[in-house]
């Protein structure tokens, strides 16, 4: 049962990263009289409070935490034997809690994000708040779980894999969950793996939106001949790209081409060797504007992740037009109706990604359709203002004590 709370003003205190979604956020909150005090991650730890108007104003900076982090990770890269290990990320989150939890005041709504705010959710439970935890990733258990699933399969070496998460990261997510009044998911796939270690009614689906206006369809149908399948994300084993990559293989497709853009990380050097004359670019990393024009000059989003909350790269493909090829694990049963704007395949199954594969490439017209259908999905239910009532909504029915 969450702690009531008296039928007064809500407000809360944010902690905001970088996700895209939740960009707009601590203005609609400003906007409408409802934020009390705003985290901001980044390189420099920030505190703002809101200013003058429409503003915020910086009132506590810790000017210390970007040396403090290039130092941690400059030495920890220099030690043998440490592998992808992100342990530093983890004494880096708990050194940006430490900091968060003293400048933590009194509001009606504390929402806090998974592995930087377990001791300022103890501080705001203290004064009276609601916790909100947001997770943009499944439980970090199950993550983990996913992750060295992949490892064996592709013969990786655990300490070679980047997505391998610090078990004290993980030990810490766990007591957070424990310590929140409400756990908010991106997906019902990732309010599953929360349901299956024992969370079952503590988790609340809150789906994101997308900028819509940036990310938008082509003026006019494409004109090459080339078919394009397109994938944005870290290309990496917990992606799936594994699957993706065998099934390219299999199909062998004239005329057509396989564009993976996004940080490659080194447990994929091998496998994308093996696939060095099957017509596929990896571009690596690319600025916002070149994504989407990626995206615009693509036929088909395929993303074979088994491990997600709601991937964000789903949502820009179907704001830009693009039919959507992707696993039930990525989060997009949420955002995929089959047959209509997409596909929903099985994670793990290189047979489900051919067939569905080769039917677009087969059936032009009818994905150019469906892609059509997938941008008025998105205005209709994904855009970043319906993402921000979804958000207030959440407030409002524990602020008011629900």
């Amino acid at each position: 049962m969450l702690p009531l709370m008296e039928r007064q003003p809500i407000s809360v205190t944010l902690t905001h990263a970088n996700d895209p979604y939740q960009r707009r956020l601590p203005g609609v909150l400003l906007r409408r009289g409802m934020l009390r005090r705003m985290f901001r991650l980044g390189p420099e730890l920030e505190v703002l409070d809101p200013g003058d108007g429409e503003s915020l104003r910086v009132v506590h900076r810790f000017h210390q935490s970007k040396l403090v982090n290039r130092v941690m990770w400059g030495v920890w890269r220099r030690l043998p034997g440490t592998g992808c290990s992100h342990l530093p990320m983890a004494a880096s989150c708990w050194m940006a809690d430490r900091w968060a939890s003293r400048h933590v005041v009194s509001s009606s709504i504390f929402h806090g994000l998974t592995g930087v705010s377990l001791a300022a959710m103890q501080q705001a439970r203290q004064q009276g708040s609601v916790t909100i935890l947001e997770s943009p990733m499944a439980h970090l258990q199950d993550w983990q779980r996913q992750v060295m699933t992949e490892c064996e399969r592709f013969s990786v070496r655990p300490r070679d894999c980047g997505a391998i998460l610090p078990l004290p990261m993980i030990r810490r997510a766990r007591l957070e969950y424990d310590l929140c009044d409400r756990i908010q998911v991106l997906s019902s796939a990732a309010q599953r793996s929360f349901e299956q270690l024992g969370y079952a009614g503590k988790t609340h689906v809150i789906l994101p939106g997308v900028d819509h206006a940036f990310f938008r369809p082509p003026s006019q149908p494409r004109s090459t001949s080339v078919f394009r399948a397109c994938y944005v994300g870290r290309v990496e084993i917990a992606k799936g790209l594994g699957y993706l990559l065998a099934a390219w293989k299999q199909l062998s497709l004239p005329h057509a081409e396989l564009v993976l853009i996004g940080e490659i990380r080194p447990e994929m050097y091998s496998l994308l060797k093996d696939c060095s004359n099957l017509n596929i670019r990896a571009m690596g990393l690319l600025p916002p504007e070149e994504v989407a024009l990626f995206y615009r000059e693509s036929n088909l989003f395929v993303f074979p992740s088994v491990n997600e909350g709601l991937a964000s790269v789903l949502l820009e493909a179907m704001a830009s037009g693009l039919p959507i090829a992707a696993t039930r694990e990525s989060g997009a049963e949420d955002c995929v109706t089959e047959g209509v704007d997409g596909f929903v395949v099985p994670g793990r199954s290189v047979e489900a990604l051919v067939g569905t594969i080769l039917w677009c490439y087969e059936h032009p017209s009818e994905i150019f359709d469906m892609g059509r259908a997938a941008r008025a999905k998105v205005e209709s239910r994904f855009t970043l203002s319906h993402y921000e009532d979804r958000q207030i909504a959440l407030y409002q029915h524990h602020g008011l004590g629900a």
